[in-house]
């Protein structure tokens, strides 16, 4: 599985790559070495003297818009079947046992998040059938819903 993908800037001088199409987070790359945002802009030495800007744009993390001066070249996770970009917020759903108590919702807030993260790696993974993706957050929902009652007593 290649994490990494080639983008178009015109008169880039190097190769400049994205690396993390298949993660959470993602960075620019200029002949493999990452270059380093200023105020969320990668710039990027172009021919004429001046600087072509890439950003990243987009709230949900792994699934930004790669944006070269303006122009979309690239989508993180535009290969994500929508059922599964779906089910990847049913983790999120353990907010909800906040209203068990203060340790309870404790628990299951941080349940909630790692499980929200994982998810985006499940999602975007290629290797694995489409059937998995949509299903391993729901299955990791009910897995992480069951960790917070044993924990608190409910059950068992």
């Amino acid at each position: 599985m290649d994490n990494t993908v080639e983008i178009d800037v015109r008169g880039a001088r190097g190769r400049v790559e994205v690396e993390g199409r298949h993660g959470v987070t993602a960075r620019v790359l200029l002949d493999g070495a990452p270059v380093q945002p200023k105020k969320g802009v990668f710039a990027i030495p172009v021919t004429g003297g001046r600087s072509a800007e890439v950003r990243l744009r987009g709230l949900l993390p792994g699934f930004q818009n790669v944006v070269v001066d303006g122009e979309r070249v690239l989508g993180l996770g535009d290969h994500v079947p929508p059922a599964a970009r779906v089910t990847m917020f049913a983790p999120l759903l353990l907010v909800f046992t906040a209203l068990l108590g203060t340790v309870a919702g404790t628990v299951g807030l941080i349940l909630a998040l790692l499980l929200f993260f994982m998810s985006i790696m499940v999602v975007k993974n290629p290797d694995m059938p489409v059937w998995m993706r949509t299903g391993l957050p729901l299955a990791n929902t009910v897995a992480g819903a069951v960790v917070v009652l044993v924990f608190t007593g409910v059950l068992g």
